[in-house]
């Protein structure tokens, strides 16, 4: 019991550290050498819990997918509106990222290392593949808890909040305005509320603030 926890917190530790060292050198300067440095482990015990840099990578990405369920699952208040559920897990997944955007360009980096690797090719797919997976089944849950069906498949809606994210993650990360994408989350939140139950276009509230948590809707038309 002793060894695998041991091994456990070792392996656990080079995760840690191969997310540090991308996030702070950018995936083309990124080594297992400084990895294992940075984990204060040797190559050798790298290897053995990942075999290759792209093993790394793979536990890399699903570590962060694992991450973002966890925070989006924190996020999404039980027992309320489904319009409710929506805005809150958008901007808890929202806050996670302008609190660390370093994060979000190593895994964009990870998605362009990918692409230009047609041996790790499988690497982008199962990116997308995951995050796509993830809010599905958060939509699905959200829906259940709220007694409500969805006008259009889960996969379809996931890929929507998926994309329409990654779109506002690109536009942060090239010009940071917190306001402003405060107030396109809010419309994010509405266009995927509205595409859930059929409507052609989102229900727009009366007003929305410039900044913090108040820019996203506090009003209810729907219950």
């Amino acid at each position: 019991m002793n060894r695998t926890k041991g091994g456990d917190e070792r392996r656990t530790r080079i995760l840690e550290a191969a997310i540090a060292v991308l996030a702070r050198e950018g995936i083309g300067e990124t080594t297992t050498r400084k990895i294992a440095a940075q984990a204060e482990v040797n190559q050798a015990m790298l290897r053995y819990y990942f075999g290759s840099k792209d093993e790394l990578l793979f536990a890399v990405l699903q570590e962060m997918m694992r991450q973002a369920r966890e925070i989006v699952q924190q996020a999404t208040p039980r027992g309320r509106t489904l319009r409710e559920m929506v805005r809150e897990g958008l901007l808890g997944f929202w806050e996670q990222f302008e609190a660390r955007p370093e994060l979000q360009v190593m895994q964009y980096e990870l998605t362009l290392y990918a692409l230009r690797n047609p041996a790790s090719a499988w690497l982008a797919r199962q990116q997308y593949d995951g995050y796509c997976s993830v809010v599905e089944t958060l939509c699905e849950e959200a829906f259940a808890a709220a007694g409500r069906e969805c006008a259009l498949p889960f996969a379809e809606l996931a890929r929507f909040i998926v994309g329409g994210l990654d779109g506002l993650i690109l536009q942060f990360i090239s010009n940071p305005d917190p306001a402003r994408a405060r107030r396109d989350l809010a419309v994010l939140a509405e266009a995927v509320v509205a595409l859930a139950e059929g409507r052609s276009q989102p229900h727009h509230e009366s007003q929305t603030r410039s900044s913090g948590r108040d820019c996203l809707p506090q009003g209810e038309a729907h219950s």
